[in-house]
């Protein structure tokens, strides 16, 4: 039990709570294991329970429409991902998958609601772990918006501008945008392979052109004409040399 309130407390969500209530709390999580690349849900699964990581790592994942991952958020010990679903009865918005092997402590609706009976004070706890995601939400909007204006006018400034040890909401923003990163850098360079392959192929055009003009200009009966004086000019001067 006494390790169960020690993996709690290092959760955002209930730090701040009283033992009695971790104590609670404690009887009700169930602790579970995930292997790397193991789904705790798939977006579109039921949601009857939230997850507090205890080790590991997890990212948050959405299907893009070639049907590729784009990740929109990684968590790590401390934090939940799931709960959400709890309040609004809703499907899972997107799939989260462990990073790595990961450690983490279920609690399901029925027993979340329970507590919150008993214990009102988790009801803000709560509020205060909301408010931090909307604070991070709307950061992330500002910066992908940012970054959105940034491209369209050619400027990829922002790209390496990544800081691994981030410590504002914007920061944090950034780093969680890493697959933009990776899309921002994939654009700048297909451009830039265009762009050679549109030189290479301006350069073969050009070149064939020429060619092209030469040989129409070569087989005109004008040059012909032309060839046949220059030959007849050149052996009159050899004639008299």
């Amino acid at each position: 039990m006494n390790s169960e309130i020690a993996r709690l407390k290092k959760a955002f969500l209930f730090q701040g709570l009283p033992d009695e209530a971790l104590e609670i709390l404690a009887q009700k999580v169930v602790h579970q294991s995930f292997a790397k690349d193991e789904a705790l849900f798939h977006r579109g699964d039921w949601g009857d329970s939230l997850y507090i990581i205890d080790e590991g790592g997890v990212k948050i994942v959405r299907e893009d429409e070639r049907g590729g991952e784009l990740a929109l958020n990684h968590c790590g010990p401390g934090e939940i991902v799931g709960e959400m679903a709890l309040f609004d009865q809703e499907p899972r918005s997107a799939s989260v998958i462990a990073t790595t092997a990961t450690e983490v402590l279920e609690l399901k609706q029925e027993a979340f609601f329970q507590l919150l009976h008993q214990r009102p004070d988790v009801a803000f706890s709560l509020i205060r772990s909301l408010s931090s995601r909307l604070r991070f939400a709307s950061a992330y909007i500002l910066t992908a918006t940012e970054w959105s204006r940034k491209i369209a006018e050619g400027d990829y400034s922002f790209v390496d501008q990544n800081d691994p040890d981030a410590i504002t909401d914007e920061d944090k923003a950034g780093l969680m945008l890493a697959e933009f990163f990776k899309m921002a850098k994939g654009v700048k360079e297909r451009e830039e392979n265009l762009k050679r392959e549109l030189q290479k192929l301006t350069l073969v055009i050009d070149e064939a052109r020429r060619k092209q003009e030469f040989d129409e200009l070569t087989s005109t009966e004008f040059y012909s004409n032309l060839k046949e004086q220059a030959q007849r000019i050149r052996a009159q001067r050899r004639d008299r040399s």
